[in-house]
């Protein structure tokens, strides 16, 4: 018999979207299973709860590529993944000895009365590519947990991770062995870590051919990937099913407003309901298409994930992957790869509307009136907003419709801009569209109720996709006792998940977004704390004070940090301040990663503007009011958009 998760009806909190900002409704059923297993069950053979009818797909052949290198057109395929999947899995139980019915049990959760379940850790550190397949769903074949890792973070930024998951093994591009190796280092407890195995992916691994094809050796101290891809496979340690909305398949890392990232569980369940969500709702989708995507949006981030990375095997999707974003790579391959739909951060967006060397793809032919864009279907975007006057501009000049989608590393996919019709794309100007399949939207009110419909408040959100808890800080010094605090601060007590941001329901039901009471900076889809950005600044002797805010650039589509300063020194010249400032943003560069460095740039002031209880008056400083006139430091200079080798 099929187990289903289910959810209670909204509640009295919830009432009629005539007249509360209510909109969405509790889920249908979908099957509780290992994400190993739904994602190769073939989920969308028949209609179901979550695969309407026109839906429905044909069967998945054993040899059909799903993942392709973009690059050097090596071809990962169905049967390829599943069978090297469970070759991993089998490396990492028999092989190191990871044993996956030794979890840690925390306290029950709003979302996860049965309280989350933490198996061991591995830690995956790859960008975009073939291995990172057989790795990943070998991972969860295993019934392990999987916590993805940036390859662009630095070796604080990493330490902190290493810190807090205690992954049991580590699996990372040689390329990003440097800044590992670093973080291990500033581990307290060297003993365990001295035992953690560390294997090594060459960015230059020919896989899916044979080992003789490999690259160079794995580097000193560390193991080639491929010796766990050589286990021979063995039965599988399972978890029960019903496990599933507890178990955690994923553990990500989301900024939070304190400075350090947060570690976000996300169960077996929760990535199952998302991808079923996704493929319940995908528009884009005509019977018979076989669909082709880019895969240039990182798998470690949450919406690359579900999106693509999971969808992919799901429906037979062909991913041609790209390890990172080049607009003149993307432009090439769609019409090569005859790419259906297309996923991006808002900046891409702005590129196809406005960069020189979209033009000649763009040009349509006077006979046929197609040009290079004439198989996208549509494309979505999410992680930040995006002015509607560049959705049509895309639409314009490219000839399909960009979506917009919301959603976060604690909820999954949460709404999308349904039709992909130019009709479709004006009525939908200035909203984030309907709640998902099963997913449950209300604004509240700031009292505990749910505010009028076109009330500005609180986004709350409820779904089966949603976290079932924060890793608790210290959970490994002090297992019988996690604190639990920063969970029970997110989550109401009948489930809903406080998402910090600010907008309203109107009486279609669909979602507006209109601030954020986070102090989170969104750079691209990425968030950057503003918190820790002060922290490295004032770690520098030099500076009295700091304070941080996100800055827009409509050109951009995008926040950029932009850091207030007060030296130390007072009085000092413009020069002195100058260089003072270079000093900083080579600071910054060293202890962060790229995408928070302060591209909004850094102004000298006199003090920053606090509360009476120091809190520093974020919105004082993002109004340009008096207190943040002072000297102004350009760090960056602005490449110019559409060059040769634009990048993103």
């Amino acid at each position: 018999m099929t187990m289903v998760a289910q959810r209670p009806s909204p509640g009295p909190s919830s009432t009629a979207a005539a007249e509360k900002a209510y909109s969405g409704a509790p889920p249908g059923q979908l099957p509780l299973r290992n994400i190993f297993d739904w994602c190769f069950s073939q989920p969308y053979l028949t209609e179901s709860d979550f695969c309407p009818a026109e839906r429905v797909l044909p069967p998945i052949e054993r040899d059909r590529p799903i993942f392709v290198d973009n690059k050097s057109d090596r071809a990962l395929t169905y049967a390829q993944i599943h069978r090297d999947a469970q070759a991993v899995a089998s490396g990492l139980v028999y092989q190191l000895g990871l044993d996956p019915t030794q979890i840690i049990k925390l306290p029950p959760t709003a979302t996860c009365p049965q309280g989350p379940e933490l198996a061991p850790v591995v830690l995956v550190q790859l960008p975009n590519g073939l291995p990172i397949a057989p790795v990943l769903f070998g991972t969860w074949a295993a019934g392990l947990t999987a916590t993805l890792v940036s390859p662009a973070l630095t070796s604080d930024e990493i330490a902190w991770i290493l810190q807090n998951a205690r992954p049991r093994a580590i699996i990372t591009s040689s390329n990003c062995l440097g800044a590992m190796r670093g973080a291990l280092a500033k581990q307290a407890d060297q003993r365990y870590f001295a035992g953690v195995p560390i294997f090594t992916v060459d960015p230059a691994d020919a896989y899916p051919l044979p080992p003789s094809a490999a690259g160079a050796p794995a580097p000193e101290g560390t193991q080639d990937w491929k010796t766990l891809l050589a286990s021979p496979i063995r039965p599988r340690v399972r978890f029960p099913d019903s496990a599933a909305p507890c178990r955690t398949a994923v553990l990500l890392w989301s900024s939070g407003t304190s400075g350090r990232s947060k570690g976000v569980l996300l169960s077996h369940h929760a990535l199952n309901f998302t991808t079923g969500a996704l493929w319940h709702d995908a528009d884009f989708h005509a019977p018979g298409t076989q669909h082709a995507w880019l895969g240039y949006v990182p798998f470690y981030h949450v919406f690359g994930l579900c999106n693509v990375f999971l969808l992919a095997v799901c429906t037979g999707a062909t991913v041609y992957a790209m390890p990172a974003f080049s607009l003149d790579a993307m432009l090439e391959a769609i019409p090569r790869r005859r790419v259906t739909h297309l996923h991006m951060a808002p900046p891409i967006a702005v590129m196809l509307a406005k960069a020189p060397n979209v033009e000649k793809y763009a040009r349509r032919d006077p006979v046929t009136g197609k040009n290079a864009f004439s198989s996208v279907v549509a494309a979505v975007t999410g992680g930040a907003p995006l002015g509607h006057e560049v959705v049509v501009e895309v639409y314009k000049r490219c000839g399909f419709r960009v979506r917009l989608g919301y959603g976060l590393s604690e909820t999954g996919s949460t709404s999308l801009q349904r039709g992909v019709s130019e009709e479709d794309m004006h009525a939908h100007a200035g909203d984030t569209g309907l709640p998902h399949w099963g997913v449950e939207l209300r604004i509240s009110d700031g009292n505990g109720g749910t505010a009028p419909v076109d009330a500005e408040g609180e986004i709350l959100i409820r779904a089966p996709s949603l976290m079932t808890a924060y890793l608790p800080v210290g959970l490994h010094e002090n297992p019988g006792t996690p604190d639990m605090s920063v969970t029970h601060d997110a989550l109401t007590p009948d489930g809903w998940f406080r998402t910090g941001d600010v907008g309203a329901l109107g009486r279609h039901g669909r979602l507006r977004i209109t601030d954020r009471l986070k102090e989170l900076i969104k750079v691209r889809a990425y968030q950057v704390a503003p918190a820790e950005l002060e922290a490295v600044l004032c770690s520098a002797d030099a500076v009295a004070d700091a304070g941080v805010v996100g800055v827009y650039d409509e050109s951009e589509a995008t926040e950029y940090p932009r850091a207030f300063v007060v030296p130390r020194q007072r009085g000092a010249s413009r020069e002195e301040l100058e260089k003072l400032a270079m000093e900083l943003k080579e600071l910054v560069e060293k202890r962060t990663t790229k995408y928070k460095w302060l591209v909004g740039g850094l102004v000298f002031v006199e003090q920053i503007p606090k509360s009476p209880s120091g809190k520093i008056l974020r919105r004082v400083l993002k109004q340009g009011g008096p207190e943040t006139k002072g000297v102004e430091v350009v760090l960056y200079q602005k490449k110019k958009r559409g060059a040769a080798k634009a990048k993103l």
